[in-house]
């Protein structure tokens, strides 16, 4: 498991690299929809356009860390990365909505390609003992990503419209490819050896510490699709509860939820970029999962019963908190885990638990409001993280 000794500017290429995979998505999140509308969508199908990437890098998670492993990293991430600028660009260009789609569903599965490639190049940079905080700052940067990306991208559409944002962004990720391209090493060469690894996904799943880090980030994931999902919402209607008109509730719901993702954010990525991320090199992923799971379950129930900002504002810092400390265990986890001819694959494993989390979040919790009145749809995200946090110990032990 030994790692890449690499040049600064070979890891900051890296670490510029994972800014350019995440921000697209992010960025585009308060503009797809709207331009689905625009090519004649009905409400069904703008859903469809939406979901259209999270299904697509859904299904290329393990494709890409399978790849990885056989083709090497760095051929992989760059041609990624330059298959999203393209179906970006097409976003701006589409005149019928089948073309959108499929731009949509080709840019999801770069995106599925290019994290599992990506996350397994970090892994074997990482030096043993600083795995947690080299995927620290990692995860540090996707919490950048984040915070800046829908923020920035609706600055831009109400200044110059929203092929503007699609143009501006595949422009930013191709001349960062283009930057990074030079410097960006392969930290893995396959062998036919290597390729032929009969029983690979058994010998890593039976790691504890990998199957604590699926499911932590899995847990994790499906609090971030709910609250991301369904505060908004929460917001609005307590503003109406308040007196408030309808025009003046959403303004109301839109400044106050960025504030509050703005200050998760912050608190995320303080703790991602401190020494807390080096604990997984010494003491594995469980205990920090177990405490990071515990702030997200209570953050959850505080946003479920919440009457006023301030506990509001605690629960985000406590969701705050709990990210900054699983993320980091999670996919230090990963490399610790890990020989590099089965990185990949471990990386688009945990991928794939990122993916299925963030998405059974909120439509778990939606089909449960719907079911049944009154329910809040942050019970999704709540009975997915006590799932987890109960089930830890149960995954966390040696396989026999």
């Amino acid at each position: 498991m030994s790692s890449t000794p690499l040049s600064r500017r070979s890891r900051s290429a890296i670490y510029i690299a994972v800014f350019l995979t995440f921000i697209d998505n992010f960025a585009l999140l308060p503009v797809i929809g709207p331009r689905a509308q625009e090519l004649g969508g009905t409400p069904f199908l703008v859903g469809i356009a939406i979901a259209a990437y999270s299904l697509a890098n859904l299904a290329f998670n393990l494709i890409g860390g399978a790849l990885a492993d056989r083709l090497g990293r760095r051929r992989v991430v760059v041609a990624a990365l330059v298959i999203s600028p393209a179906a970006i660009a097409v976003y701006a260009f589409a005149d019928s909505l089948p073309l959108f789609l499929a731009a949509r569903v080709i840019h999801g599965a770069s995106g599925g390609v290019l994290a599992a490639a990506l996350f397994a190049l970090l892994g074997d940079v990482a030096a043993p003992g600083e795995r947690g905080k080299t995927l620290g700052r990692a995860g540090a940067l996707i919490g950048v990503a984040a915070v800046v990306g829908p923020a920035g991208a609706a600055l831009v559409a109400n200044a110059a419209g929203i092929n503007a944002v699609f143009l501006g962004l595949a422009l930013l990720i191709a001349g960062g490819l283009l930057a990074v391209l030079p410097l960006l090493p392969e930290t893995f060469t396959p062998s036919v050896a290597r390729i032929r690894t009969p029983g690979a996904w058994r010998r890593i799943l039976r790691n504890r510490n990998l199957r604590v880090a699926l499911l932590a980030i899995f847990g994790l994931e499906a609090a971030v699709g709910s609250i991301t999902g369904f505060i908004k919402d929460g917001l609005f209607q307590r503003a109406l509860e308040m007196g408030r008109d309808t025009e003046g509730a959403l303004r109301y719901a839109t400044s106050v939820s960025g504030g509050l993702f703005s200050i998760f954010g912050l608190v995320a990525i303080a703790i991602m970029l401190s020494r807390f991320a080096a604990r997984v090199d010494k003491r594995g992923p469980f205990g920090i999962s177990l405490v990071g799971l515990g702030a997200i379950l209570t953050a959850l129930i505080l946003l479920a019963v919440s009457p006023r900002l301030e506990i509001d504002l605690v629960a985000m810092i406590l969701y705050g908190v709990g990210y900054g400390l699983i993320f980091p265990a999670a996919a230090g986890a990963v490399a610790m885990a890990t020989e590099p001819g089965e990185r990949g694959r471990a990386s688009g494993a945990f991928n794939l638990s990122f993916d299925l989390g963030i998405s059974a979040g909120p439509i778990l919790g939606g089909t449960l409001a719907t079911l049944i009145v009154g329910l809040t749809p942050f019970s999704g995200g709540l009975l997915l993280v006590a799932f987890a946090l109960l089930l830890l110990p149960v995954v966390g032990r040696e396989a026999s």
